[in-house]
């Protein structure tokens, strides 16, 4: 159930009320506000997507207790708040280049009586992007995204995050929840290209995969620090004498075409990703490499 009420500063609060339906018997009740701005930007508003995650988790929150969850692209955040007042330990998520994003999330916790940095987390971390903040998460059991697949352009960027996060964490599981805006949408080549696979939401807090994508790859490396000139040939060629490579990625910007400066390889046997791993430094082009596992 959803209702609301409009401040005085064009403010909107909006209340999502979670327990038993059709039912005369005393029930656990949870009431979540989200404030919500008139505002241009996707973050300032609830999508239709965030209170179907947000139920579909409240149905299992039992399952939730004492669990790492991170919601990436979190907006006004309802299913990670949630999932915190559930008794989850919750990073929520959104464009590090977003500050005001991160300031509303922030908002949306407080109001909701969770203190950002003592009750949960509020981090910026970008799509596609390998800065320190996702170098500098903990573990984590279950990974959130209500809505995320909005934009074909940002498909990849959000998958190569998916892949990277689940690979760290091999336990974990990926629950996303979203609107079908064009029937000519499809991420089956994405998902193959970054040994994933999507199931149903049948089962997905109780068994392996349910609406959650999981990699695979366990040879695995993530390249940084790469020359913009080095292609996705250029990087095989150079990490084929570790051992066979598999397969290589230079991600590029799909809006300037230059590359982002990262990639990975993976190896088809441990032992060329053991030569890889095993050599103290990697150079291309004169630039010291940043080679990491992408799997714990």
């Amino acid at each position: 159930m959803t209702r609301f009420q409009m401040e005085n500063n064009g403010e909107q609060i909006k209340k999502f009320v979670f327990g038993k339906q059709n039912t005369t018997e005393p029930a656990e009740k949870l009431e979540i506000v989200i404030p919500e701005l008139l505002l241009p930007g996707y973050s300032f508003y609830t999508w239709p997507s965030a209170p179907i995650l947000a139920w579909f988790l409240w149905e299992r929150r039992l399952s939730l207790i004492n669990k790492r969850v991170l919601e990436l692209g979190a907006g006004t955040a309802l299913p990670g708040i949630l999932a915190a007042k559930c008794g989850a330990h919750v990073t929520l998520s959104d464009c590090t280049t977003l500050p005001k994003t991160l300031q509303h999330i922030q908002r949306c916790c407080r109001l909701n009586g969770l203190a950002p940095g003592k009750d949960i987390e509020v981090i910026g971390l970008t799509w596609g992007l390998f800065l320190d903040q996702i170098f500098q998460l903990g573990p984590v059991d279950l990974i959130l995204g209500s809505d995320i697949f909005y934009d074909p352009s940002v498909f990849e960027e959000i998958l190569v995050t998916v892949s990277f996060l689940l690979e760290a964490n091999p336990q974990a599981k990926f629950l996303f929840a979203y609107q079908e805006r064009s029937a000519d949408w499809c991420i089956e080549t994405l998902l193959k290209k970054w040994n994933l696979s999507c199931n149903k939401p049948s089962q997905a807090m109780s068994s392996p995969g349910a609406a959650t994508a999981f990699a695979r790859g366990v040879q695995k490396l993530f390249i940084g620090n790469l020359p913009w000139t080095v292609s996705t040939k250029e990087l095989q060629g150079y990490f084929s004498k570790f051992g066979h490579v598999q397969s290589s990625n230079v991600i590029y910007d799909k809006t300037t075409g230059l590359s982002r400066g990262y990639g990975f390889i993976v190896f088809s046997t441990r032992d060329g990703y053991a030569n890889a791993t095993n050599k103290p430094y990697h150079t291309l082009e004169g630039r010291l490499l940043d080679v990491q596992p992408a799997a714990s």
